[in-house]
């Protein structure tokens, strides 16, 4: 949500900046096609979320494998992935970072779809919750599995391409391709 506030050069008085550029660079160095999209705050989360989920769609009919998409978001962005697997049956890859918290839990409905990887930080104290309750919610999900990493960094863990989330995430990535 912070880019989405300040822009793509935003700055955590928590976390320091946010390394947006350098976390879609390290995924474009390892040699996947990347697509993304800055959101602003006009952005409506739903309409966003379904706008993604037609994308998928496309993608498939255009000849795609499933597997070889992978939707990675985080804080707000996974919480969006969230929905975008609740609303899209195919089975595309997901990562998960920092999405999770009691409110989540209490706010959204989600039974999410497709292969699952989420990602949470022992010290984040804004959504560091386990995905326990969403394995449960997700019966349709191919697989959901969930990695804890101690960093130390909080929610800033997700601020930039750390090997930590990032080498897991590839790992995710490439077993569908």
């Amino acid at each position: 949500m912070i880019i989405e506030v300040q822009g793509v050069n935003a700055v955590s008085d928590d976390f320091g900046p946010y390394k947006y550029n350098s976390i879609i660079d390290s995924l474009d160095a390892a040699g996947y096609q990347v697509h993304s999209e800055v959101r602003t705050a006009k952005n409506d989360f739903n309409a966003f979320c379904q706008k993604v989920s037609r994308e998928i769609d496309q993608l498939i009919l255009d000849g795609v494998s499933p597997r070889a998409i992978t939707v990675i978001g985080a804080s707000k962005g996974a919480k969006m992935a969230m929905q975008i697997s609740d609303l899209n049956i195919h089975t595309v890859n997901y990562v998960l970072l920092g999405a999770n918290s009691d409110g989540t839990e209490q706010r959204f409905d989600w039974e999410l779809h497709g292969h699952i990887l989420g990602i949470y930080e022992k010290s984040d104290k804004v959504a560091g919750k386990d995905y326990s309750y969403w394995i449960n919610r997700s019966p349709e999900a191919k697989e959901f599995e969930q990695l804890e990493i101690n960093t130390g960094l909080g929610h800033g863990f997700l601020y930039r391409p750390i090997k930590e989330w990032l080498g897991p995430a590839k790992v995710w990535i490439e077993r569908g391709l």
